[in-house]
């Protein structure tokens, strides 16, 4: 009996085999996310997946559903308090980011690196094709890179006249829209 996935499971998924070498330490195999293949494919960056990842995490912690593991160091897991502290914390913080990338970049942002669909669940979504949806996601996945940045460099909650400040996410806004 192998853990390998099944021809049928690989042929739906993209599974990345066992690595242990000078560069990886991967004892299993893995199932590649559309956002994992976007970096491995150059399509975005190494700074825009990490804010995508940073993004998920957040969203988790705001909706109560998981909290990763770095957070737990964070904001303890012995107090109520700084469980929901945190989680408005996750919420402003995903307003502000959300507001400034629009609704149609937030929804492909949450299709891909949230709930990681496929490109034709998404496009079939939003009424438009797997290839133009996969470019729009990329045009969003841009702009949320730039908005999680800007955000992580303020403290505290949102400044009056903050909450609806676009961060150059206008590229995304124009093709999306």
């Amino acid at each position: 009996m192998s853990n390998r996935p099944s021809a049928a499971y690989r042929q739906h998924h993209d599974v990345d085999a066992p690595r242990i070498d000078r560069r990886s330490f991967r004892q299993a195999w893995r199932v590649r996310s559309r956002l994992d293949a976007l970096l491995a494919d150059g399509r975005i960056t190494r700074d825009q997946w990490q804010a995508c990842v940073d993004y998920r995490d957040t969203a988790a912690i705001a909706r109560g559903i998981s909290v990763p593991w770095p957070f737990l160091v964070r904001i303890g897991s012995g107090s109520r308090d700084a469980r929901m502290v945190a989680r408005l914390d996750a919420e402003t913080r995903l307003r502000r980011v959300e507001a400034a990338i629009g609704a149609l970049a937030t929804a492909l942002v949450v299709a891909c690196v949230v709930e990681d669909l496929s490109w034709r669940e998404i496009a079939r979504r939003t009424g438009r094709t797997h290839e133009t949806v996969r470019d729009w996601t990329i045009m969003a996945i841009a702009a949320l890179g730039e908005a999680w940045g800007a955000s992580s460099a303020r403290t505290g909650g949102i400044e009056a006249g903050d909450a609806g400040r676009p961060v150059r996410a206008s590229v995304a806004r124009q093709s999306c829209g």
